[in-house]
């Protein structure tokens, strides 16, 4: 009798334990989560949008170190991306973050199984990132940034900041996507009846050359193409610029603390912390495959009055009414 009764009673502890949701969540390790931000660590901005994706995560009621464990791991250029990513994908990631067109190719090339979860990447479809934007593909989805469809805004501002009908478009040919965001500036232009003067740099050398041949043909505002490339060298850029006697226009925030006289693209704090949406319906079963590329929602106009005055171009009141933020 005693017997059974303890048979029962080891049954009984069993049964219970294997019906406990965390008997199993305690023992198992929380998924360890790839995030590959562009930019840098010293910068302030770059670690806000690290921080608004994790402000995302916690939104979507992820707690980092019991649900997942993410881990940033910055990259000073495009060359280092690749080793980091075939580290992660060795110590088990289940879930790759990049950001931008560049680190996006490298991880889809390293990792044909993991899910990925790109952020800021213009076109994904026409690089081959995804399928389609409905149905992305078996193991990726994400955010892309659109800044190709802003190509007739950047067009418009330089025209009517330049007072001219040739805007000129300064871009990195090293770059995946480069050729394409020219295509669509170009036929922007020309459905504005206005000539796009273009020429394409490697490096920094052949990029000041370039905006010297501007200068000489008369251009004040130039527009800087939304790269990679051009983001981590935007400070250097916009210097080069600047002696040149040149207005720039760029898409992204910091550039108008650096000196870029227009800033116009998504608010990428926003983008970031709901791509972190994206990152909890996977973690918890969602495939990547049914979850279509998102676009941004919100958008930023950022005006130097410091810059245009140095370089002699005048703004219109209307422009400063509308930006969400001016620097005197």
């Amino acid at each position: 009798m005693r017997g059974g009764r303890a048979a029962a009673a080891v049954l009984l502890t069993c049964c219970l334990f294997a019906a406990a949701p965390w008997a199993t969540a305690q023992s198992a390790r929380p998924p360890l989560v790839g995030f590959f931000p562009l930019g840098s660590a010293a910068s302030e901005y770059d670690r806000s949008l690290v921080e608004a994706f994790r402000q995302g995560v916690r939104e979507a009621g992820l707690v980092e170190g019991r649900d997942v464990v993410i881990e940033v791991v910055w990259t000073t250029d495009e060359t280092q991306v690749p080793p980091a990513v075939l580290k992660m994908v060795q110590r088990g990631a289940k879930l790759l973050v990049p950001v931008g067109t560049t680190a996006s190719m490298a991880v889809k090339r390293q990792a044909s199984t993991t899910p990925i979860l790109f952020i800021s990447v213009g076109n994904p479809l026409g690089i081959g990132l995804v399928e389609s934007l409905a149905h992305p593909g078996p193991n990726v989805t994400g955010f892309s940034d659109n800044l190709a469809e802003l190509s007739s805004k950047y067009v418009q501002f330089a025209s009517e900041l330049g007072k001219s009908t040739v805007v000129h478009y300064l871009w990195y040919s090293g770059w995946t996507d480069g050729q394409f965001r020219l295509l669509v500036t170009e036929q922007a232009a020309q459905s504005l009846k206005i000539k796009l003067s273009s020429r394409p740099f490697n490096d920094m050398t052949e990029a000041d050359e370039a905006l010297a041949a501007m200068k000489k043909a008369g251009a004040s505002v130039v527009i800087v193409q939304p790269s990679p490339f051009t983001y981590r060298m935007r400070e250097p850029l916009i210097e080069a610029a600047t002696r040149h006697k040149l207005a720039t226009i760029f898409a992204f925030r910091p550039a108008a603390a650096a000196g870029s006289m227009i800033t116009y693209g998504p608010d990428y704090a926003d983008l970031y912390r709901r791509a972190a949406a994206y990152l909890a319906r996977i973690l918890r079963g969602t495939k990547p495959g049914d979850l279509p590329v998102e676009q941004p929602s919100k958008f930023e106009l950022l005006v130097n009055l410091k810059t245009a005055k140095a370089v002699g171009v005048t703004i219109p009141r209307s422009m400063i009414l509308g930006a969400d933020q001016v620097i005197e």
